[in-house]
């Protein structure tokens, strides 16, 4: 999955320089922190290891994570854009159990130490859009340093492939080994603010901006390859990314 992203990131980068000189049009990339809802997953799941404290496993829910977007966009005029999105979001919980092996008698030979990883992420595209609220400002009617901030409400709106991976490993007990995956395909909105300072505009512009909202992602239950839900003490698990966002990005283009 993140693979996937970083081959579509190149493609999008190689084709800057052809994108950035045409009227208009713009790219920028971003990185961001989001908080999680992940209800289901760690009351459920990782809450059922906190009732073994002798079994050092998954000892934190999963609650924040951090998100890569990225965006190429047509502006018609300084009031509004619209284009498309892509992004790659991921949040984890992480440990390092142990495995006592004993011989026949019962009595301890060896001590097995190992990785445990509880992985969220998801892959997210869809169409974007910002309504720039500086274009109706009177400072743009003169020529002041202001001019070079703009403000704007943004949306996006699309598909979120969205997976749940867990992965433990004990290199010297690879019987003691497993992965497997869980995974959905649902709706993924944000709703937010951004704010841009352009700190050139000749020959192209670029600008730096934070943005912060909100995102809804709440998938249905996540499925393994052969289609089943994943079931965790009766309960059929599901992933919610929603929570407020905050990130970085660069614009470079227009």
């Amino acid at each position: 999955m993140k693979k996937a992203l970083y081959i579509t990131m190149l493609i999008i980068f190689n084709s800057l320089n052809i994108y950035a000189q045409k009227d208009k049009l713009s790219f920028s990339f971003g990185y961001g922190v989001n908080t999680y809802s992940m209800g289901n997953i760690n009351e459920f799941y990782i809450d059922s290891f906190a009732a073994k404290p002798n079994v050092n496993m998954l000892n934190d829910n999963i609650k924040k994570g951090s998100q890569y977007q990225f965006s190429l966009l047509y502006q018609s005029n300084r009031h509004f854009d619209v284009g498309i999105y892509g992004s790659y979001q991921y949040g984890n919980s992480k440990s390092k159990p142990f495995v006592t092996e004993i011989d026949e008698w019962g009595f301890p030979i060896k001590e097995h130490k190992g990785t445990f990883e509880l992985r969220t992420e998801a892959i997210s595209a869809g169409i974007s859009a910002t309504w720039y609220i500086d274009g109706l400002l009177k400072w743009h009617e003169k020529e002041t340093t202001l001019n070079r901030f703009h403000f704007g409400v943004e949306v996006n709106g699309g598909i979120g492939f969205s997976k749940v991976l867990i992965d433990m490993r004990f290199p010297t007990l690879p019987f003691a080994s497993s992965y497997d995956y869980f995974t959905s395909r649902d709706f993924q909105g944000q709703f937010g603010v951004k704010v841009e300072y352009d700190f050139t505009k000749s020959p192209i512009y670029t600008t730096l901006g934070i943005r912060l909202g909100y995102q809804y992602f709440k998938t249905n239950s996540v499925k393994d390859r052969l289609g089943e839900e994943w079931v965790v003490n009766k309960y059929p698990i599901n992933l919610d990314f929603s929570g407020f966002y905050f990130g970085v990005y660069l614009k470079i283009g227009k």
